[in-house]
Parts: structure tokens; C-alpha cells; sequence
């Protein structure tokens, strides 16, 4: 995996508890390195995700995007970082497969899995505060930029935050 493709970081979600993205579909089937899945986007429409569908749409093509999941284990809650996917689309390619009837999460762009977090070892997923230094603001469900304000005023310039995620999950993979 090339780290200097790394752009964004997006918070997921998973309404009954358990880790998303961790099955393919909500079947039982697990994800793996190399499966491709649909990467959801909120798109209710409300003030705070006005712009959703552009924003997904305009996402760039062989982009990378960590995965970052706020879950509750053993009475301890952290956000975790827990896969790494490329979009393996242009956004206009993916726009005719999404259901605009649908009310919420009918907004997607196709992805593949570069890496997967160890869900049997969960103290070996890393913890997205530790990894990130900074909250990158985890609200809503768009991208956020890797060269955004707040991680750059922690992280300097974008090369040097890249070093840093590749140090990481480079001995993860």
C-alpha cells in the first residue's frame, strides 16, 4: 500500500453496537484484505450534512481513507482506527447505483480493503487519539482531509502525518 495515496479519515458507525464493516453486508461472511464493499455516507437531510452527495461524489478515484469507529469495550470507550479502504470508483460512476428514495443511507462509494483491524486482538487495533494526536472532528459521516487545520497544526505538513501512519500500520499488516 502507498501511504502517499492516504487523504482522509471518516468516521463510521454501526446503530446496533458492533464493529462496522467487520462483515460484508451484515452477512456472516468476514471482510478481508482485498474485499470490496460499499463505504456509506449519511445523507439525511439536515443544516450539518448539506452537500453530502457532492462531497461523496467528489471524492478522487485510488484515494485512501482510514476508517475510525467510536465503540465501547469492557466499559472503556475509544474511537478506533479499523481499516484502511481505496475508492476504486469515480464518484459519478458509483451516483447511478445510489437509491435517492431512500431517506439515510442510500449515498455510498465502492471501496477495497487494504487493511483490516484484528478484531480477535483488540488491544492490537490502534486507538485513533493515540495515532491521530488530535480530534479531527469525528462528527458526521464526510471525509475528512488529512491536510485539514487541526491535524496539520499537530502534525506540521501532511508528509510528516503520512510517516507517521505508515509507522504504524505498516507493522499491522
Amino acid at each position: 500500500m502507498d501511504f502517499t495515496y492516504l487523504k482522509y479519515i471518516k468516521n463510521v458507525t454501526s446503530w446496533d453496537g458492533k464493529w462496522a464493516y467487520k462483515y460484508w453486508n451484515n452477512s456472516d461472511f468476514p471482510l478481508t484484505k482485498n474485499s470490496y464493499f460499499r463505504l456509506n455516507f449519511h445523507a439525511i437531510k439536515d443544516k450539518e450534512n448539506q452537500g453530502i452527495e457532492n462531497h461523496t461524489k467528489n471524492l478522487e478515484k485510488g484515494s485512501l481513507i482510514i476508517l475510525s469507529q467510536n465503540k465501547k469495550i469492557e466499559k472503556q470507550e475509544n474511537r478506533y482506527l479499523m481499516h484502511i479502504v481505496e475508492l476504486v470508483n469515480q464518484g459519478y460512476e458509483d451516483e447511478p447505483q445510489w437509491d435517492k428514495k431512500e431517506e439515510d443511507w442510500n449515498i455510498f462509494r465502492w471501496v477495497k480493503v487494504h487493511w483490516i483491524a484484528n478484531f480477535n486482538n483488540i488491544s492490537s487495533i490502534p486507538i485513533d487519539q493515540e495515532v491521530m494526536k488530535v480530534n479531527w472532528s469525528w462528527y458526521n459521516t464526510k471525509a475528512k482531509s488529512l491536510s485539514a487545520t487541526n491535524l496539520m497544526n499537530e502534525w506540521g505538513n501532511i508528509d510528516n502525518l503520512r510517516n507517521h501512519l505508515e509507522s504504524v500500520f505498516k507493522p499491522l499488516m
